[in-house]
């Protein structure tokens, strides 16, 4: 193990487990936020509604089932 991986271990076991939490609820915002940038510079602007549905598609696209629920909201926000 390096010695940044053994730093980051040590921090990671100094952790409280709501801390460990809160720490992957603000990783995962960081995330959909960088997915959302990329979506946005690929499509341009689109409104919050429809960003959150391509994010979801973007993450969830692989499984069947989330894919068709995902399409039918994208298909009632971009007609909206």
């Amino acid at each position: 193990m390096s010695l940044i991986e053994a730093a980051y271990q040590a921090a990671i076991d100094g952790m409280t487990p709501s801390q460990k939490i809160e720490r992957m609820v603000e990783l995962n915002a960081w995330a959909r936020w960088n997915i959302g940038r990329r979506i946005i510079q690929e499509r341009g602007p689109l409104s919050d509604a429809e960003l959150k549905w391509r994010v979801a598609l973007w993450l969830y696209g692989n499984e069947p089932v989330c894919r068709q629920l995902i399409e039918e909201q994208l298909a009632r926000v971009s007609s909206e």
